[in-house]
C-alpha cells in the first residue's frame, strides 16, 4: 500500500515539475502592458448581482454571484420531482444523484422583492413550503432569514414478490439566518442554520433476525444539525487579497441500531477552518496559498452485542495546503499548483501530493472554450455530509475520508449560436475509499433493531466518465435540454478498510461493482410557453445499471436494481410578478423504482401550490 502511494506521488510530482518547466519556456515572453480587453475582464470580477437562489438551504451565500461571463456555461434547468424523489434529504444531494434537486417554484424571478412564500400539497400527504425575507438589503448590509419544509406520509409497495405495503415518513425542516456587511475592500459573513429531520426505516427486511413487530417500521429516527459560520474576505482582486473562515457543525442522531433507549445515536462535531492569501504581480499573474483543515470528533454510541471498531470514533483530521501560480491572458488562462494533503484517521497518518493544474483556452471569438483540469482532493465524509446523500446510512459507524489522487477532466464548452449551448467532456478519477452504499447484512440478534440501512462501502476506485450536455432556448418561448453520462469503473476492495466483509458482505477477494451508482445517467426536458402567463414543462430522468450485493459467503450475489424512469409534467400560471399557481404530476410512467436497494420511491402523485413574492 505504501509503495503504491509513493509511486503515485512520484508520478504526480514528476508530471507537475514537467508542466512547470514547459510553461516557463513556452510563456517566457509576456507583453509589458495589459490590453483594454484584459482590463475589462478583470473589472468584471468586481461586478455583483443579486439573484434568488434555487432551493438549497445548504448554500450560505445564495444571493451573490461573481463571474467572468466570457463563455456561458450550460445551466440545465433541474426542475424538482418534489416527492417522486422523496428518499432524497431536504438538502441538495451529491453529484452521484442526478435526480433534479431544485424547486419548481424557483422559475419565478423574485430577486427584486424582499420576501417570498411558497407552499404546495398533494397526494400521499406530500407537502413543501419555503419562506424567506431580507430584513436588510442595501449596498452595505444584507440580512436574510429563511425556513423550508418538506414532508411525506404515504404508502409505498416494496419491490419484492409479496409487494408488501409500508408507510414512508419524512419530515424535514431547516431554517437559518445569513448576514453580510461590506467594508471598504472586504466582506464580513456571519450566519447559521438549524435542521430537524425525522424519518422511518421502511425498507425491505435485511436483518435475518427480524420479527413480526411492525412498530419498528413506523418508529422515527431523528437527525438534528446545528451550524454556525463566520468569514472575512477581501474584494479587490488587483491588490493583496485574503480570506478567512471558520465553520462549526454539530450533527446527532437520536438512535443507533434500535429505537430502544439504550441504543443512543452518534454525535459528531465538525470544525472547518480555511485561510487564503493572493498576491497579484504585473501583467495578469498572481501567486497564492490556500490552507484548509477539517477536524471531526465523535461521541461513541451506546452499543449492544454488535462488535464495532471503537477506533473509528477517534478524532479524524484532514488538512490541505495549496500553493499556486496563476497566469491570465486574453487567449488562455493557466493555474499551476499542487495540494499537500494530510489525513489522520483510525490510528494512522497519511501524507500525499496531488496536482492542481487548470488550463482554459477560449477560441472562436471567445464563444467556445477548451478546458483541461488535473486536480486531487480529500473529502471528509462526515455524518452530516453523508446524511445529505443517503439518510438511511448505517447509524453505528463512521466513514473514512475519500482520497482522490488524480482527477483529470477534458472538455469543450461552447455558446457558438444564439440560444444554443453545449458541453462535451470526459474525465478520469482515481480515488481511495470512495464512498458507495450497499445494504448491510449485519445481524445483531435483536428483534427490535432497524431492518434496513445502508453501509458505506469504500473500495479503491478508478472511474472513466464521458458525457455531454446541451441546451437550446428560443426567445424564452421554447426550451429543450439534455444531459447524458456513462460511468465505467474498476474497483478493488481494500484490506485496510474496517471489517468490510462482516458489515457489507463483500470481501477483498470478491469482484465488486460500484454499488448504488448508475452506469448510465440521462436527463432531458422541454419547456413551452404558449402564452405569456403559462409555462408547461415535461422532464425525464433515467438512472440505469445500478447494483446491490446481498447475501453472505457462498450465498452472496449481485442483483441489479430497478432502473429509475421518472417522467414529470408541470404547469405554472404567472398572474404577475407577485402571484402564481402551479400543478405538478410525478411518475407519469407509473414505474416502481428505487435509489437505494429496498427503498422504493413513490408511485404516481400530484401536487398543487402557490407562490407569493412580497
Amino acid at each position: 500500500m505504501i509503495m503504491r502511494k509513493r509511486q503515485i506521488n512520484n508520478v504526480l510530482c514528476g508530471a507537475l515539475l514537467g508542466i512547470f518547466c514547459s510553461t516557463s519556456i513556452c510563456f517566457a515572453q509576456e507583453p509589458e502592458e495589459k490590453s483594454e480587453e484584459a482590463k475589462r475582464k478583470e473589472d468584471l470580477y468586481k461586478r455583483e448581482m443579486t439573484l434568488e437562489r434555487e432551493y438549497d438551504p445548504i448554500v450560505q451565500d445564495a444571493v451573490k454571484v461573481s463571474t467572468i461571463p466570457e463563455v456561458r456555461a450550460i445551466n440545465v434547468s433541474k426542475r424538482a420531482i418534489v416527492y417522486s424523489d422523496y428518499a432524497i434529504p431536504v438538502a441538495t444531494p451529491k453529484d452521484m444523484i442526478v435526480l433534479p434537486s431544485g424547486s419548481f417554484t424557483t422559475q419565478i424571478e423574485h430577486g427584486q422583492r424582499d420576501g417570498y412564500l411558497h407552499f404546495g400539497g398533494g397526494m400521499l400527504l406530500n407537502m413543501q413550503g419555503d419562506v424567506g425575507y431580507h430584513l436588510l438589503n442595501n449596498d452595505s448590509d444584507k440580512l436574510a432569514v429563511w425556513f423550508s419544509h418538506r414532508s411525506t406520509n404515504g404508502n409505498v409497495k416494496l419491490l419484492d414478490p409479496d409487494s408488501l405495503t409500508r408507510k414512508a415518513k419524512i419530515n424535514d425542516n431547516i431554517g437559518g439566518l445569513d448576514f453580510k456587511h461590506h467594508f471598504n475592500g472586504s466582506i464580513l459573513s456571519l450566519g447559521g442554520k438549524y435542521s430537524y429531520s425525522a424519518f422511518n426505516y421502511y425498507g425491505k427486511d435485511m436483518n435475518i433476525s427480524a420479527s413480526s413487530d411492525t412498530t419498528i417500521y413506523t418508529t422515527n429516527q431523528v437527525n438534528q444539525l446545528i451550524n454556525v459560520y463566520a468569514g472575512l474576505a477581501s474584494t479587490n482582486l488587483l491588490s493583496l487579497g485574503y480570506n478567512f473562515g471558520v465553520d462549526f457543525t454539530h450533527f446527532g442522531q437520536q438512535y443507533s441500531l434500535s429505537p430502544a433507549p439504550y441504543f443512543k445515536g452518534i454525535k459528531e462535531n465538525h470544525v472547518k477552518i480555511n485561510f487564503g492569501i493572493r498576491s497579484p504581480v504585473n501583467d495578469g499573474k498572481s501567486f497564492g496559498l490556500n490552507l484548509n483543515s477539517n477536524m471531526l470528533s465523535y461521541t461513541e454510541p451506546m452499543q449492544s452485542a454488535v462488535p464495532i471498531d471503537s477506533m473509528a470514533f477517534d478524532t479524524h483530521i484532514n488538512a490541505t495546503m495549496n500553493p499556486y501560480f496563476n497566469i491570465y491572458r486574453e487567449t488562455w488562462n493557466l493555474l499551476l499548483g499542487f495540494n499537500m494533503v494530510l489525513v489522520a484517521q483510525n490510528g494512522t497518518t497519511d501524507v500525499f501530493l496531488t496536482p492542481n493544474i487548470k488550463l482554459d483556452i477560449p477560441f472562436a471569438n471567445s464563444r467556445s472554450l477548451f478546458y483541461a483540469y488535473l486536480t486531487g482532493q480529500v473529502e471528509s465524509n462526515s455524518m452530516a455530509e453523508i446524511s445529505r446523500v443517503n439518510r438511511y446510512f448505517n447509524p453505528l459507524f463512521t466513514a473514512d475520508a475519500s482520497k482522490t489522487f488524480a482527477n483529470l477532466q477534458l472538455g469543450v464548452r461552447s455558446s457558438v449560436a444564439t440560444g444554443l449551448w453545449f458541453d462535451i467532456f470526459a474525465s478520469y478519477k482515481y480515488t481511495e475509499n470512495i464512498l458507495l452504499f450497499n445494504p448491510s447484512q449485519l445481524d445483531f440478534g435483536s428483534d427490535v433493531g432497524f431492518r434496513n440501512f445502508s453501509m458505506p462501502f469504500q473500495p479503491l476506485a478508478q472511474f472513466i466518465q464521458p458525457g455531454a450536455s446541451l441546451k437550446y432556448d428560443y426567445r424564452k418561448i421554447f426550451e429543450i435540454y439534455a444531459r447524458g453520462v456513462s460511468n465505467f469503473y474498476q474497483l478493488k476492495c481494500l484490506e485496510s478498510w474496517k471489517n468490510q466483509e462482516v458489515y457489507t458482505n463483500v470481501s477483498k477477494t470478491d469482484e465488486c461493482k460500484a454499488y448504488g451508482m448508475p452506469t448510465v445517467e440521462l436527463s432531458a426536458g422541454i419547456n413551452v410557453r404558449p402564452i405569456t402567463p403559462l409555462t408547461i414543462s415535461l422532464d425525464y430522468t433515467l438512472l440505469s445499471g445500478m447494483y446491490a450485493s446481498i447475501g453472505k459467503g457462498k450465498e452472496r450475489k449481485d442483483v441489479q436494481m430497478q432502473d429509475v424512469n421518472d417522467l414529470r409534467l408541470r404547469a405554472l400560471w404567472q398572474f404577475d410578478d407577485r402571484y402564481s399557481v402551479y400543478l405538478q404530476l410525478n411518475n407519469l410512467m407509473f414505474q416502481r423504482h428505487e435509489l437505494y436497494y429496498g427503498y422504493p420511491l413513490q408511485p404516481f402523485s400530484a401536487m398543487v401550490g402557490f407562490n407569493v413574492n412580497f
